[in-house]
């Protein structure tokens, strides 16, 4: 996910869009716009959303990384128990911002083979008596299920912005509700795999690399340039 964190955030050498250039940094990293991170927020908690953030982000369909509005074409992240549930859990980028996120986030860039192990150990109080870390635990937002869990494979994938619908699933007895983007009869543009599945994943059922396979057979003209 693009915000998965642990002890090394990425790679601080990699070349920053112009996009991003205004954006908080840490280490030299961009701070993702739905990063939770202290009121300075040169200092985020590398693994944790920050609840208003992702609100506002999937509210007002805004990058996830920038959060500034998207345009034209829309990436979103996906593994293939998202597209079987026909919902992408992570929200949309712009291409460059998700191009960063993609070599800067560890697990995206397969530097490391488990989610964060271990998030809560950076929710410590700091100092400064107005920072929002009073107040943490009300305002996260990031699934708990994959906490130490190997990273399944992730996709890139793009949609025209007039089909980047969102939408809350409410779940069942196995699945909790959440707020994503419908895949529902919409067409993935530019599909390609970002990483393969670390070692011990669930490798079931992995449609997104059928589909890739497919177009790589006969072609797919329609594809974003």
């Amino acid at each position: 996910m693009t915000n998965h964190d642990p002890t090394s955030p990425g790679d601080a050498r990699l070349p920053i869009p112009d996009r991003l250039t205004d954006a908080p940094r840490s280490g030299g990293m961009v701070v993702p716009y739905v990063t939770l991170s202290h009121r300075d927020r040169t200092r985020p908690v590398w693994g944790k959303m920050h609840a208003p953030a992702t609100r506002r982000v999937w509210r007002h369909k805004l990058c996830q990384i920038c959060g500034q509005p998207l345009t034209d074409w829309v990436v979103v992240y996906l593994r293939p128990v998202d597209y079987r549930r026909a919902l992408a859990l992570e929200p949309g980028m712009h291409p460059e911002c998700a191009y960063y996120s993609a070599s800067a986030c560890p697990v995206l860039a397969g530097r490391i083979d488990r989610y964060h192990p271990d998030p809560d150990r950076h929710l410590a109080l700091c100092g400064d008596r107005l920072c929002g870390c009073r107040i943490w635990q009300r305002v996260t937002d990031e699934p708990t299920e994959l906490t130490g869990q190997p990273a399944e494979a992730w996709y890139e994938a793009w949609l025209p912005l007039s089909n980047y619908t969102i939408v809350t699933d409410h779940g069942n007895d196995t699945t909790p509700p959440t707020t994503g983007v419908d895949l529902r009869h919409v067409r993935l543009r530019r599909l390609r795999r970002i990483r393969d599945a670390a070692p011990g994943a669930d490798e079931a059922m992995d449609l997104l690399a059928a589909i890739i396979v497919g177009r790589q057979l006969f072609g797919d003209p329609d594809d974003p340039q």
